[in-house]
């Protein structure tokens, strides 16, 4: 008796261990060190579930003025995520061009989409991006961050 007690003690503590380090495994934190970009939306065109996003900003970290565009398609029957794909080109004051490639995520409540990016850049440098697009006011707010 002792001995089935002991079994279903180990198998409870084991259970509980698997369900806390299953949850942990698919969590998706950010951290380290980051810094803000901030751009104005230039255009926005509309299509059949599907619209393109043009912005531009002036970014600190070597990057210096930022031109994006930003695909969305549209993925639930409600209309209210997606996923994305566009470019970006970067030109700083001693005129380095560099370029990227940026796909990601997004969801929308009323007026704001929160979108998750990973960009890929010409120089090897990848980043992520996660931010707010405000549609009403016309702005978009990232926090990015060097993954590698």
């Amino acid at each position: 008796m002792l001995k089935i007690i002991k079994n279903k003690i180990a198998i409870g503590a084991l259970a509980s261990l698997f369900v806390v380090m299953s949850q942990s495994a698919f969590t998706f934190d950010v951290s380290g060190e980051s810094f803000p970009a901030n751009f104005k939306m230039t255009s926005w065109t509309a299509g059949d579930g599907k619209s393109t996003i043009t912005s531009e900003g002036v970014v600190g970290e070597g990057y210096g003025k930022v031109y994006l565009t930003h695909n969305f398609t549209v993925s639930t029957d409600d209309g209210m995520s997606g996923e994305f794909t566009g470019q970006a080109r970067t030109i700083n004051q001693d005129g380095e061009l560099q370029y990227a490639s940026l796909q990601g995520s997004w969801s929308r409540e009323g007026t704001i989409v929160t979108m998750y990016s990973f960009d890929t850049l010409n120089n090897g440098v990848i980043n992520h991006a996660q931010g707010k697009v405000d549609l009403f006011a016309g702005t978009l707010k990232f926090e990015v961050f060097e993954v590698n």
